[in-house]
């Protein structure tokens, strides 16, 4: 009987002890109301897999984030995400003076569309309470909340921040495309936690979606955020196996850019741009150049390289063949002009807000990719419908 009744109070302590000691997921809304200095507040972890730009070290009641360019060629920086309800640590070296932001966040000003894109595909829209430009903001949700005087505007025109109104709605976190500015300095030392999201750094499309990770961190929402990269992933991965199958003699050369007085800017041979491309089963015409961004290149070194290009990708702005024409009357010498195998991703352009294309794109390279496949070899998409690419009509 005693041993039976021991068994009882070892099976309820245990019942009361491991919940605390061994959460079972990461705290997603709130705060820790006692905290244990033996827990792992964050199970759930987010495996950084093909992200290049960002990384995040994990102890029991806070992370590390490191962004390795803070903006283009800028420094690196790291930030403390410390778990609500607990504790500040004893921080000493490179984090001694690290932002130190508390998660999950319960407020958050964006600065770019795609940020937005990655809230929406976490489901977590709930935390936005300020947007740059509310008029360039596509998802229903968001505009809801808009509506509905729960998130405001910081930045009118994307240009200049309206510093009093952001500081005095102290939100959890600004995050920014960059921490260059000195007016985000300003905002800091103001007492606002201001971090960079430079995804449009990475070198690959995968790379660029993988920063929805990066948004998860500060929400602890690495669970939902590994399942649905994960499942991105492998939708892309597949397609692009079967699309990279294709013989050398099938695989259309491809032609990106547009010219500016004389000037094409073409994607760089590193870029995300150029990835999709051979990922989509085509051969880049400037496959050797080692750009990772955008790039000029005179007209006359693109039609030595491009004038035979089969496909003509992301020059955009175009109505028609033809008025093409009015802005480069030389564009007549590249086949793909002549054969009307010139491609823009302005399916979901709209002149009130903008084109959608900035928005989702970015975490959903997969749908990207099943454009690109689809006008390259149509046969391996049949079924998939368009979601931003169009051909530019003749007239």
């Amino acid at each position: 009987m005693a041993r039976r009744v021991s068994s009882v109070l070892f099976l309820l302590l245990s019942w009361l002890i491991v919940p605390t000691v061994f959460a079972q997921s990461n705290v997603t809304r709130g705060c820790v109301e006692k905290f244990d200095a033996s827990a792992d507040y964050f199970p759930d972890k987010a495996a950084i897999e093909d992200a290049t730009t960002f990384s995040v070290e994990y102890h029991r009641s806070y992370k590390v984030v490191t962004v390795r360019q803070a903006y283009e060629k800028g420094p690196s920086e790291r930030y403390v995400l410390l778990q609500c309800g607990v504790p500040a640590p004893k921080l000493a070296g490179d984090l001694n003076d690290a932002q130190v932001v508390r998660v999950p966040l319960t407020s958050l000003f964006l600065f770019s569309v795609s940020h937005v894109s990655l809230l929406v595909d976490l489901d977590r829209v709930d935390v936005v309470t300020g947007v740059a430009r509310r008029d360039l903001i596509l998802s229903p949700d968001v505009q809801a909340r808009i509506a509905s005087g729960k998130v405001v505007e910081f930045a009118r025109a994307g240009l200049v921040i309206d510093v009093e109104r952001l500081v005095s709605d102290r939100p959890s976190l600004l995050m920014a495309s960059g921490t260059s500015s000195p007016t985000l300095g300003v905002i800091r030392n103001a007492g606002v936690p201001v971090v960079a999201n430079t995804e449009w750094l990475e070198p690959t499309a995968l790379g660029r979606a993988e920063w929805l990770k990066y948004m998860a961190l500060f929400l602890n929402e690495e669970r939902k955020a590994q399942a649905v990269y994960g499942a991105m992933k492998a939708r892309y991965r597949a397609l692009s196996t079967r699309a990279t199958a294709m013989p050398e003699a099938e695989r259309p050369l491809v032609m990106t850019g547009r010219s500016t007085r004389g000037v094409f800017t073409i994607a760089g041979g590193r870029s995300y741009v150029a990835a999709l491309i051979t990922d989509a089963g085509g051969r880049y015409a400037w496959a050797d150049n080692t750009a990772a961004a955008g790039t000029p290149v005179d007209l006359e070194a693109q039609l030595q390289r491009a004038a035979n290009a089969d496909v003509w990708i992301n020059g955009g702005g175009w109505k028609s063949l033809a008025g093409m024409l009015d802005d480069e009357p030389r564009y007549a010498a590249f086949k793909a002009w002549r054969q009307g195998r010139v491609w823009v991703y302005e399916r979901g352009e709209t002149a009130a807000i903008g084109n959608d294309y900035w928005s989702r794109s970015v975490t959903h390279p997969d749908l990207v990719l099943a454009d690109l496949v689809k006008i390259f070899h149509p046969r391996l998409a049949a079924d998939h419908a368009f979601e931003w690419y169009m051909p530019v009509p003749a007239r």
